[in-house]
């Protein structure tokens, strides 16, 4: 299926009662492990990795990427106002990345079988980018360190997670052709 189509295919499952249950469920999901299940390593501190890239892939592969671009923003900009109400610091380039990194989840795993080339395409994808250039790009100007630098220490850490990223999304496989068959 074509990119353009799959964009406008996932537009109109958004009319859908089901998928935007399914959506708020999984929205709430990404907001939890956006706000419990990352971390920063403490020899990187401008590394962030976590767990909340699995339902924004969920959503991709089920509804595609405007529904998966728009669980990856909402998520990002509720789990930083739910994490800590007072401080409220969302930074809109990383909320955009959040959205765009959904995106591009749906418009190669959407309609597609899941094989494990398609699996590291995707996750390859995300990280060359958005990930590590646009989210780079981002913390280096708000963190003031220079952007080759922060981008060494970056891919150090992200590429090898990229492939644990891709390794849970390949074993997620079974799990997600059971929900595709329900809805």
């Amino acid at each position: 299926m074509p990119i353009l189509r799959k964009f406008a295919d996932s537009s109109r499952k958004l009319a859908d009662i089901r998928t935007i249950a399914v959506c708020a469920m999984m929205l709430a999901v990404r907001v939890v492990l956006g706000i419990f299940a990352n971390f920063t390593l403490a020899v990187v501190p401008f590394v962030k990795i976590g767990l909340s890239f699995i339902p924004v892939v969920i959503v991709a592969y089920l509804y595609g990427p405007v529904c998966a671009g728009i669980v990856g923003g909402a998520g990002d900009i509720l789990s930083i106002i739910l994490s800590n109400p007072t401080a409220f610091s969302i930074t809109p380039g990383i909320t955009v990345c959040c959205i765009i990194e959904g995106m591009i989840y749906g418009a190669v795993l959407y309609h597609a079988e899941l094989t494990l080339r398609r699996i590291i395409l995707a996750q390859a994808a995300v990280l060359v980018l958005c990930t590590l250039p646009l989210n780079t790009l981002v913390l280096s100007g708000l963190m003031g360190i220079a952007y080759p630098t922060l981008l060494l220490y970056r891919s150090a850490v992200l590429v090898p997670f990229g492939a644990v990223q891709a390794a849970v999304i390949y074993l997620m496989r079974p799990l997600l052709k059971r929900v595709e068959k329900r809805t």
